[in-house]
């Protein structure tokens, strides 16, 4: 199927499916929201796959709907650009388990006419890749020209040149690797604590109430922040100065620049995702 489509045109699918998991269990529906950019070729030869990394989404290239802000990638994506909507057709998808569209833990269960919640099935990054293989599938794009990836994206990556490997051309993959340490596995259980350690946390059934458990979410993202930069890039970036102040408070405030950073992150943070 030809597509031409507008610069940054929102898209979203819903696929019957059933879509099978590593965990056994199968998904169905299956909601996939995604934004391309360009124009599919005649022989659907041109098609880029991007995939987004765990706090990204599919606004790759577009103004983001809640911030307001550019996309995550603008310098990489757009007419001109290396990634080149003027020879390519691009193709960004929320992944299954966020909360921009794509089926997740605040998509509606069809069983019970509620949000899914905590009986929504744990996913692995192969179960994200299988779920873009049915929007190529849906899209008619047979085999990619390219998929790129940094972070969580990168490891989609390189699953689809694990599952897929006659559908993709080449693979980018950027700042990342095939699995987890145990020190990443060790600080997304820290994470998962603090959100769960939250009052509000209520089991995960805190939809009905709108009011998600935001403190502990943003301690888990302050958490994983630290893991995002070295001890020398924070080093680098903010030493031990001081946050607007001459002197230290002697108190718990942000008193260090590298603690209001963290702080801003995280409160930034819960205004764009789910719990």
């Amino acid at each position: 199927m030809n597509e031409d489509v507008r610069f940054g045109l929102d898209k979203k699918v819903r696929l019957l499916g059933p879509l099978p998991l590593d965990s056994g269990a199968k998904l169905a529906p299956v909601d996939l929201a995604y934004e391309t950019y360009g124009k599919l070729n005649a022989d659907a030869s041109n098609a880029i796959l991007i995939c987004h990394a765990l706090t990204g989404d599919q606004y790759v290239a577009s103004t983001h709907p809640i911030t307001g802000k550019d996309g995550w990638w603008m310098r990489m994506v757009g007419p001109g650009k290396p990634i080149d909507t003027e020879r390519h057709f691009i193709i960004c998808a929320n992944v299954i388990g966020s909360c921009l569209g794509s089926s997740g833990p605040a998509t509606i269960n069809p069983a019970t006419e509620t949000p899914w919640g905590m009986d929504f099935p744990v996913l692995t990054i192969a179960d994200m890749v299988r779920a873009q293989a049915l929007l190529l599938d849906h899209l008619g794009v047979e085999r990619l020209h390219a998929v790129v990836g940094g972070s969580m994206g990168g490891m989609q990556a390189v699953s689809w040149a694990a599952l897929y490997p006659d559908r993709v051309k080449s693979a980018v993959i950027i700042a990342s690797a095939a699995r987890h340490s145990a020190q990443n596995i060790a600080f997304h259980e820290v994470g998962r604590q603090a959100i769960m350690a939250d009052p509000r946390w209520r089991g995960g059934a805190y939809y009905a109430d709108d009011d998600p458990p935001s403190s502990g979410l943003a301690v888990a993202r302050m958490a994983a922040h630290i893991t995002y930069l070295s001890e020398e890039g924070l080093t680098e970036k903010f030493g031990r100065r001081l946050q607007d102040r001459d002197a230290k408070t002697f108190g718990f405030d942000a008193d260090f620049q590298v603690e209001s950073y963290l702080r801003h992150q995280g409160i930034s943070f819960v205004d764009r995702f789910d719990a």
